[in-house]
């Protein structure tokens, strides 16, 4: 029995666009972290590089190999090589950026630089303000 399409009715409104994983981005007091989606793949599969500012994100999510004597009938995932490419602060130091995969998820933390992290500044009472008005004069 030949199999046909159980989705052919939608088929002409789908279009399909190469794999391209999603990014979150999420920024705390000293850091800021980037998750992407990228399921069926691994570390061998991902290539990371940080170059004049921007953290570049490479890989290909290939379509899975069928035996012999099998037809793909329908297919909807998306497969290909994607490339993603995320500005990061200026003064970010790329040694310390980190990279971890679990679960079909890569996580990229990037500390913030030094210039971009809160700083607390004193705030002077009576006689420190007398000192400072003797030290300009």
């Amino acid at each position: 029995m030949l199999w046909s399409d159980p989705f052919a009715p939608f088929a002409a409104q789908l279009t399909r666009a190469p794999f391209m994983p999603s990014v979150d981005v999420t920024v705390g007091d000293g850091d800021l972290v980037l998750t992407m989606d990228v399921p069926g793949l691994g570390a061998d599969d991902v290539s990371i590089e940080f170059e004049d500012g921007y953290l570049l994100v490479r890989g290909e999510r290939k379509r899975p190999e069928v035996p012999e004597g099998t037809s793909w009938v329908h297919a909807e995932r998306a497969f290909g090589k994607f490339e993603r490419v995320v500005k990061v602060p200026a003064g970010v130091d790329p040694d310390r950026v980190t990279a971890s995969l679990a679960d079909g998820v890569l996580s990229l933390i990037v500390p913030k630089p030094a210039r971009m992290k809160p700083r607390t500044i004193a705030i002077a009472s009576g006689s420190q303000d007398r000192e400072l008005e003797a030290a300009t004069a």
